[in-house]
């Protein structure tokens, strides 16, 4: 399957706490809690329908929920997770802005002197890998600043 995200879930009703883990072999850990779950887990398990992109519980009542491959690492503040959502917000960003001023992919190559490739690559949401400073370099040719916050979590 491309683009499994979760390998395995596993329960403990005694500890209230969900275990997923991930295709990469990560392992995160969430409490009933965190998800809002307040009744008995009676199964979870990967979900095949969502190619394996989220978890399905289903509770002692007969109910069933869902839970997306992302909740736990958001929840559990996942640096690589973190960083990548910041770089598809920013790519987004840039790409709205593009748009906007009808700035062609061919211009930012010339500005950048790379391949129109590179930075079709760096613009598109199915691809992961991307370079910051890329990034960076296509916001300045913009006009635009890149800011980077560090604060203190609540």
């Amino acid at each position: 399957m491309k683009n499994k995200r979760i390998r395995a879930v596993s329960f403990n009703n005694r500890r209230k706490e969900i275990e997923v883990t991930y295709a990469t072999g990560k392992k995160l850990n969430v409490h009933y809690g965190q998800l809002g779950i307040k009744k008995t887990v009676a199964k979870a398990w990967v979900d095949t329908e969502t190619n394996c992109q989220s978890v399905a519980f289903a509770f002692n009542d007969g109910t069933v929920d869902y839970m997306p491959y992302d909740q736990p690492l958001a929840l559990n503040r996942d640096p690589e997770y973190l960083l990548q959502t910041q770089i598809e917000e920013l790519t987004a960003k840039i790409k709205c802005e593009l748009s906007k001023r009808k700035i062609s992919k061919r211009f930012l190559a010339k500005q950048l002197k790379t391949s129109d490739n590179q930075v079709h690559r760096l613009l598109n949401p199915t691809i992961l890998n991307k370079n910051l400073e890329q990034l960076c370099r296509i916001a300045e040719v913009l006009e635009l600043e890149v800011e980077i916050r560090l604060r203190k979590v609540a």
